[in-house]
């Protein structure tokens, strides 16, 4: 019998790399639909930006090229696809690259880039003071060497890092380093339950944490801002007394899941070891307390907006920066805190606010909206039926991302005009129910490359993916029966569903 071994040159295998077939398919995607004739039912500007938002949907899912880098993928392709459509003003002339660039480019002057960039400047400053390390040992201080504890201290943290350092990336690293002196401190092996049980708090607990805090990270505060391109603004208070109920039930259900399928009875070891973390750490220094008071202030006004003064939530972020960087409080410097800014999260932030936005401004969104619900057949549904189909669709769908700025561009606006026809038919709040699948969209973890939250637990060898699978599965189907729960009770006697 003789065998035929054909080899095939290096370039040609290398066509048929993952990353170039989603480049190739992105761009017939885009290449299909920009010629595609749309009903008249949708504006020109509308089909231009589905055509766009299915371009880049394949290549965030294929992770074709870096989350970062597809920020420029995204501004160039908005670009070119805009120039040519007529121009909104009516005089009969197309937008151009010009004016379709400044589009594209629109985010970037928006309040939800403003305030996200000022976030991560104020998480970077926390991290790099050691106040974050500081105040999780004092809680694990509190917690003792018990296990079950030392996890709910953990979790405790997680909200509180939620309120006060507003990057739930930043938090997920510093939860980390927590988590990884934890283990040192205690002389735990990384594949030890204890271990796991603590990483997989982190990979979880800091997203279900952040949805009850407008500020907690990037994708509240972009929901938040797209809620407001539409005419539905939501205070921080109002969202904080909204969702953090929810948010302190999931998260007891996270806790009481890792428990039971991690448990461990002792720990080794001496809770004087974490004395002496903090004792080598010195005594709590004076730009500690400074940059306390101020984080303790820029919550405080974010709280107390439309109550006590009217400085939104985007301003208060900007002095609280500008107040970090005074001369005579000598917190930190530039130099400092530029070294740990993920600045191409920045970047495909700014550029996905540009997207969602013109998707809500030209009608695309609710076109898009329309037409599942129509697929779906939920007009026809009752108010707690079409919560639960909108609920799985939602989590189903942002399952598929790994940056949940890209999710929450995807998906939010889609999920505003599905809110907007459930007002119309079932007299429910717009904003109440934007949240309902917006928490949808956060809470469906099953992997590590879910969020960057568990892509950075993930990192520490704790846990494996089907741990995270074993963990994540059961927690989203519980999470989604609190979500009914929460609508027939909770949100409903709040007149918001």
């Amino acid at each position: 019998m003789v065998y035929l071994t054909l080899k095939l040159p290096g370039p040609l295998i290398r066509l048929f790399d993952r990353r170039y077939v989603g480049i190739y398919v992105s761009s017939l995607a885009f290449l299909i639909l920009i010629n595609v004739q749309f009903p008249d039912t949708i504006s020109p500007l509308g089909a231009k930006l589905i055509a766009v938002l299915a371009s880049m949907l394949i290549i965030w899912v294929t992770e074709s090229v870096d989350y970062s880098t597809s920020a420029f993928y995204l501004i160039g392709i908005l670009t070119l696809a805009l120039a040519d459509c007529p121009d909104p003003a009516g005089n009969g002339k197309t937008i151009g690259t010009r004016e379709a660039l400044a589009m594209s480019l629109s985010g970037f002057g928006s309040e939800a880039w403003i305030l996200v960039t000022a976030a991560l400047i104020l998480a970077s400053a926390v991290r790099e003071s050691g106040l974050g390390e500081r105040i999780a040992y004092w809680i694990l201080l509190a917690a003792g060497p018990k296990p079950k504890n030392i996890l709910l201290g953990m979790l405790l943290m997680s909200y509180l890092t939620s309120i006060f350092i507003p990057a739930q990336a930043a938090n997920a690293a510093l939860m980390c380093t927590v988590g990884l002196s934890i283990m040192e401190i205690y002389r735990i092996d990384k594949s030890d339950n204890f271990a796991k049980a603590v990483m997989l708090i982190v990979a979880f607990g800091t997203g279900i944490a952040g949805l009850g805090i407008q500020t907690s990270g990037a994708p509240t505060i972009q929901t938040a801002n797209y809620l407001a391109e539409a005419g539905y603004p939501i205070k921080w208070l109002s969202w904080a007394i909204y969702g953090m109920p929810f948010s302190i039930v999931a998260g007891l259900v996270l806790y009481i899941l890792i428990c039971s399928r991690f448990p461990t009875k002792k720990l080794p070891g001496e809770i004087a070891l974490i004395r002496q973390k903090l004792a080598a750490m010195g005594p709590v220094s004076a730009r500690e307390l400074k940059l306390a008071a101020i984080m303790l202030a820029t919550t405080a006004l974010w709280a107390s907006e439309h109550k006590l003064h009217d400085i939104d939530s985007s301003t208060v972020s900007v002095l609280a920066v500008m107040t970090l960087f005074l001369p005579f409080n000598n917190i930190t410097t530039w130099d400092r805190l530029v070294k740990n800014i993920n600045w191409g999260i920045l970047f495909l932030f700014g550029a996905a606010i540009s997207l969602g936005q013109w998707l809500l401004k030209s009608g695309a969104a609710s076109w898009m909206a329309q037409n599942t619900i129509s697929l779906l057949n939920l007009q026809k549904l009752s108010l707690l039926p079409i919560v639960a189909v909108s609920v799985v669709f939602f989590s189903l769908m942002s399952l598929v991302f790994s940056a949940r700025a890209a999710a929450v561009a995807a998906l939010v606006p889609v999920a505003i005009g599905f809110a907007e026809s459930f007002a119309r038919s079932h007299g429910v709040t717009v904003w109440g129910c934007t949240l309902i699948f917006y928490y949808a969209i956060q809470y469906s973890v099953l992997l590590p490359v879910n969020t960057p939250m568990s892509m950075i637990a993930y990192s520490t060898e704790t846990f494996s993916a089907r741990d995270m699978l074993l963990t994540g599965a059961p927690l989203i189907v519980v999470l989604m029966l609190i979500t009914l729960l929460f609508a027939k009770t909770y949100w409903h006697w709040l007149g918001l569903v």
